[in-house]
């Protein structure tokens, strides 16, 4: 699969690429005998997912995991799915709570790869990471110079939120169960993940790594074409603001100028802002990490923007 192939199939018309998702899902569900499930994050990537997946299984499992950072209104969309809709739908939660994964590993900041970096840094400050991320600075994930402040701090940042809230959990329900994961992912989300897909070689994938990902050629555009043409169902939490869903609090794309998940969870859940932004690392508050992050490109956190407003 090359870079060109996959731009073709971008541009493919949306039902074009609902037939290609159907084939992708009955060739994987087929494959593997049916030994499959969902991972359904209650977002609406994964509601269009599980709609697609429903239609070649109709009581495919879905498996959805509360990792203590989730909005209340994907929780109760889940929930309902599940306890009102019928739906197949398990779940699971991580060993450790948010509060514990930031003080044992770190703060989740900047990007996925900007905190590896910095974390594989911070622990070996001679080694190649620093030589080929930070000082040569060649890698397509090279560090950008403005975060390089963060490898000083006296809080750690780590990657590890993921792993530990989202890889895991889902990772111990498969060697558990025995099924093998369907995905919501799509090439178009970031540089990743498109690389994933390109080395794959397409949708689903077979041998050490056992995965389907049958919305990889997708758009967002196509999300919200589909949901429109369906009149699909999804989470309260769009139709009050939110660009996206995911960990609540996750700093990973907070600093862009368009993402506004801060202030509606702010807005929304006072309470539970207050909380995330009391937990610690090395005795530094998130807040104080979040808000050195947020500096850099201009923005402010919002009680501080309304404490401002009101001294004014």
């Amino acid at each position: 699969m090359t870079l060109q192939e996959l731009k073709e199939r971008q541009k493919w018309t949306l039902n074009q690429k609902i037939d290609h998702s159907l084939g992708v899902i009955d060739q994987f569900i087929s494959r593997l005998d049916g030994k499959v499930y969902v991972g359904f994050s209650g977002g609406k990537d994964s509601t269009v997912l599980l709609d697609l997946c429903r239609v070649i299984k109709p009581d495919i499992k879905a498996v959805f995991c509360n990792t203590g950072n989730e909005y209340p209104d994907i929780v109760k969309f889940v929930r309902e799915l599940k306890d009102k809709e019928g739906y197949n739908i398990e779940i699971i939660y991580p060993g450790l709570k948010p509060r514990e994964v930031f003080d044992k590993y770190g703060f989740p900041l900047v990007s996925k790869s900007t905190s590896a970096i910095i974390g594989k840094v911070r622990r070996n400050p001679n080694g190649k990471v620093f030589e080929n991320f930070v000082v040569k600075r060649e890698s397509i994930f090279k560090l950008a110079e403005k975060w390089m402040f963060l490898i000083d701090e006296k809080f750690d940042v780590s990657e590890k939120c993921c792993y530990q809230l989202k890889k895991k959990p889902f990772h111990e329900y498969h060697l558990n169960s025995g099924l093998f994961p369907i995905s919501g992912e799509m090439a178009s989300e970031s540089i990743q993940r498109q690389m994933k897909y390109l080395q794959a070689g397409g949708c689903n994938q077979f041998g050490d790594i056992t995965i389907s990902k049958p919305l990889s050629i997708w758009l967002e555009e196509d999300i919200w074409a589909y949901i429109k043409e369906r009149n699909l169902k999804i989470a309260d939490i769009y139709h009050k603001g939110a660009k996206r869903t995911g960990c609540m609090f996750c700093m990973y794309g907070a600093h862009f100028k368009d993402d506004n998940r801060l202030d509606l969870c702010y807005n929304l859940y006072p309470k539970m802002y207050k909380m995330f932004m009391s937990y610690t690392n090395n005795g530094i508050e998130y807040r104080e990490a979040a808000r050195k992050v947020l500096s850099v490109c201009g923005k402010t956190l919002p009680d501080e923007n309304k404490q401002l407003e009101i001294e004014f």
